[in-house]
């Protein structure tokens, strides 16, 4: 007990007898006050007592109680009265203050001890109630929900308001003096024809919580749509919590008007994109079949470069024949060395024609072919150009851990007898993207008026990716034409169609899935065919 200090108020000097001397017996810590200080206030702010014992006289004195009430509320000190005798008169003063109870004299210390400490847990406990209160009252008053507490009176036959916070207040267009007492009748005026008295009923009745999501109710004051959560306490009291939840529902019906307008949009959105994405995909077709025309064209020039040479020595070939006859030279070795020779220039002719019918003859469908078989028969049909227009050719590869090199010379020996590099695609497809850079590049070395063209096709692998480097030393390609070159239509040559590497960008990027870019060297242009790779 030695952490207690009592303090005890005395009427007068020596009026409380050996109370002192039993608390400090009891180990309480004590100051002994007199009634007539000035401020009792200042003495129990400075000492900050557990308790304080008042000290009455047998005539009650009002003053003295008055002081003590003010301290108990002021310094939440709880007070006990010390008294010889208990009259009416005292007993009468004293009910009107919150007091924890009566020592009396002749001190007996057990009880002393007890009142005291009942007195301080007393105190203790109704501090802790005051304060669940004022927080529960507090959380009551500023919920954003309406709270509403009914009670049933007249023998359960009419509910009234017990209690409401200030949401409740708002919603209801009341304040709380015009609800508390009042019937719910009649504040809920069409309650019954709203549903409203038939669910506080079926909760009062069935003791189950009942829910309504939106619930409509209109009178000459109320007017909306709700929420609304209602439920029985042990108490038997039914607490109903409510919204307002009329913006959100009329914002409801707006956003399901805009959804409805909104899909309106969508459907006809979806047709007109229909509709584009199918004259793309016909106007795509008919691009991609100019630019097989285009192909076709410029293999048959490939041809005719291919052939000069051949038909020349074919028709030499049948003049000699003439002039062998006429000078009598006509023989049997004669006519087996022309037989062969011209035979020889026959095929290459063929060989020609069967290069000319592969290009075109694959179908559509994807597959896997051999990049380099594709790559050889691309410079087959184009050396002849290439040679014509005094383009030397180089040929690398570093892939699978093997170096590959190759000229002109070798290049389609080189490429024939190696096939570790395959592709997925439609072969012909790839084959018209490589002689679209083929010829954009001898194109470009002519267009320089260069005596040493040189085009390099350099093959790499960089993990899941297989790049094919196609590089010129032509006249490049300027800053303002580099971000048009791949449009359709668009060309700098004169005669162009401008739908070659418009095509091609299409084949790699989208029926591919790779990548197809061109940059500006020193010297010339590379285009780079980025394509997926899986070894």
């Amino acid at each position: 007990m030695k952490n207690r200090n009592v303090m005890i108020v005395e009427a007068k000097s020596g009026s409380t007898g050996n109370l002192e001397k039993a608390l400090r017996g009891l180990m309480y810590g004590v100051r002994i006050v007199n009634f007539r200080t000035d401020d009792l206030g200042s003495e129990v702010k400075s000492y900050m007592p557990d308790i304080l014992i008042v000290d009455m006289t047998v005539n009650a004195d009002k003053n003295i109680i008055a002081k003590a009430s003010l301290v108990q509320a002021e310094f939440a000190v709880p007070v006990i009265y010390y008294t010889e005798a208990i009259n009416s008169r005292t007993l009468y003063q004293t009910m009107k203050t919150n007091h924890y109870g009566y020592i009396y004299a002749p001190i007996d210390e057990s009880t002393l001890q007890t009142t005291i400490e009942l007195a301080l847990h007393k105190f203790k406990n109704d501090t802790s109630v005051k304060e669940s209160e004022l927080k529960y009252r507090e959380l009551f008053n500023n919920m954003s929900s309406g709270v509403a507490i009914y009670d049933l009176i007249e023998f359960g036959s009419k509910f009234i308001f017990t209690d409401v916070n200030n949401t409740a207040c708002e919603l209801l267009k009341r304040n709380r003096t015009d609800l508390v007492s009042r019937p719910v009748t009649a504040i809920y005026k069409n309650a019954l024809k709203y549903g409203l008295l038939e669910s506080i009923n079926q909760v009062q009745d069935t003791g189950q919580p009942l829910k309504a999501d939106k619930m409509y109710y209109e009178d000459d004051i109320i007017r909306g749509w709700f929420n609304h959560y209602i439920y029985k306490l042990p108490s038997g009291s039914i607490v109903h919590i409510f919204h307002d939840i009329t913006e959100k529902m009329e914002a409801e019906k707006q956003l399901m008007d805009k959804q409805k307008e909104l899909e309106i949009v969508n459907l006809e959105l979806a047709k007109a994109v229909v509709e584009e994405t199918d004259k793309r995909k016909k106007n795509e077709q008919i691009i991609f079949e100019q630019s097989r025309f285009l192909a076709m064209g410029q293999m048959i020039s490939a041809i005719a470069h291919q052939w000069r040479q051949p038909l020349s020595a074919l028709g030499i070939n049948i003049e000699d024949l003439e002039d062998a006859y006429n000078a009598g030279e006509l023989d049997e070795d004669y006519i087996k060395e022309l037989t062969k020779d011209s035979m020889a220039l026959i095929k290459t002719i063929s060989k020609t024609m069967d290069d000319l019918s592969s290009f075109f003859r694959s179908g559509q469908d994807e597959e896997n072919f051999s990049a380099f078989r594709m790559l050889a028969e691309v410079i087959s049909l184009q050396s002849a150009r290439m040679k014509n227009s005094n383009v030397s050719l180089a040929f690398t590869c570093f892939a699978q851990q093997k170096s590959l090199h190759a000229d002109e010379t070798n290049i389609e020996q080189v490429l024939g007898e190696n096939d570790f590099i395959h592709l997925k695609g439609v072969p012909a497809e790839f084959k018209q993207v490589i002689i679209n850079i083929l010829n954009n590049a001898v194109d470009a070395i002519i267009e320089k008026n260069s005596n040493d063209g040189r085009i390099s096709i350099k093959v790499e692998e960089a993990g899941d990716t297989l790049n094919i480097f196609i590089t010129d030393n032509g006249c490049g390609i300027d800053g303002d034409i580099a971000e048009k070159m791949f449009d359709p239509y668009f060309t700098t040559k004169t005669g162009g169609s401008g739908i070659g590497l418009y095509m091609s960008k299409v084949i790699v990027e989208q029926h591919m899935h790779g990548r197809l870019s061109a940059a500006s060297m020193p010297s010339g242009t590379v285009m780079t065919v980025s394509l997926p790779y899986n070894r």
